[in-house]
């Protein structure tokens, strides 16, 4: 996304935890017209993270935030519960990463009544799969934060958008156990994303027919639901 925003009218703001990979797509960024300031953080260290968004966000106000903090986890292959440990990581990561972004910079969107935001949840919000507990209750989390933000700042002029991709190819996917189906390739769903942030589309969610089969789980009676997703979930782990 970070590439498909760069020009020279552009002025990208970078935060990730992978220094080497930053530099990479910084360096590619300037190369396309971009001036490019950028950070390595932890997503996890909630001061940090909020200091260096108020610093930014007072140097060069920003117009748009894409919160895109993500790590997921499984249940063991033999059905074994996920660790506190790998609990607390998904939820510090997915969900208090993503507040910590937000926070100092809302009141300064409402101050100056303009601002966007987008919000990176997943499909797996809509129903929680079997494999992934703790990744889908931090992505449902994330979902249902966005949604009521849409509704409290419109009157700021501030838009919000909730982005429920599917599978998208990437180390995250790369770490799910089960089938992955319609994945889709990194550059095009950035070009989904950015087309239905330019709509300022309520919720970006990707690809069809899979986000209508998610839609379709959450509103079928528990037992159905559950049947349908452990024929989906459970074959790569039992």
């Amino acid at each position: 996304m970070a590439q498909h925003y760069a020009s020279d009218s552009t002025r990208l703001l970078l935060i990730a935890r992978n220094q080497q990979r930053l530099d990479k797509v910084a360096h590619t960024c300037e190369k396309l017209g971009s001036k490019v300031i950028y950070k390595s953080l932890d997503i996890t260290d909630a001061s940090a993270i909020q200091k260096t968004i108020s610093q930014l966000d007072h140097d060069y106000p920003i117009d748009l935030i894409i919160c895109n903090a993500g790590t997921t986890n499984s249940i063991g292959k033999n059905g074994e519960a996920e660790t506190w440990g790998d609990i607390c990581r998904i939820i510090d990561t997915n969900l208090y990463g993503v507040l910590a972004s937000l926070n100092p910079l809302i009141s300064r969107m409402q101050q100056r009544q303009q601002g966007q935001i987008g919000i990176v949840s997943s499909l797996g919000a809509y129903r929680g799969m079997p494999i992934t507990p703790s990744y889908c209750a931090s992505k449902a989390a994330v979902k249902s934060y966005g949604e009521a933000l849409r509704g409290w700042l419109i009157e700021d002029n501030i838009k919000v958008s909730v982005i429920c991709p599917g599978f998208v190819e990437s180390e995250l996917s790369a770490q799910f156990h089960g089938d992955k189906p319609m994945m889709m390739s990194a550059d095009k769903a950035a070009r989904l994303i950015i087309k239905g942030l330019n709509k300022n589309t309520a919720n970006i969610s990707f690809p069809f027919p899979l986000n209508l089969g998610m839609w379709f789980l959450a509103v079928l009676p528990a037992g159905i639901s559950n049947w349908l997703m452990k024929q989906f979930s459970y074959g790569a782990t039992r």
